[in-house]
């Protein structure tokens, strides 16, 4: 029985990529707000992609939709990353790690 593998995506600003690689996640995609709807677009074409992770204020400054983004047929499910400075201060890895485990449904570690 073959295991069918799909790839979680980080849609992220170039200056917040490193700590999305600091909890393993390897497919980080940097994006400008211009950029993001483009980027969100080819990732939902993509049959080898599950999850599409944006940052929040990422998303809001390029006034993505993501429950409109979800509701169009079949796909990646998009969802939003909290990226508030506080928490990236505090312990950046702890906080993600945490995060990406509650949208994966699994328990990450490094």
């Amino acid at each position: 029985m073959s295991v069918e593998r799909r790839r979680v995506v980080v849609v992220s600003r170039r200056e917040h990529e490193h700590f999305y690689r600091l909890i393993s996640l390897k497919d980080v995609v940097t994006a400008t707000k211009e950029e993001v709807e483009r980027v969100i677009s080819e990732l939902k074409n993509d049959k080898n992609t599950a999850a599409i992770l944006v940052e929040e204020s990422l998303a809001r400054e390029a006034g993505l939709d993501v429950m409109a983004l979800n509701e169009k047929g079949f796909g990646p499910v998009v969802t939003l990353v909290p990226d508030k400075d506080v928490f990236l201060q505090s312990d950046p890895k702890a906080y993600y790690l945490k995060f990406a485990s509650r949208i994966v449904g699994y328990q990450l570690g490094v």
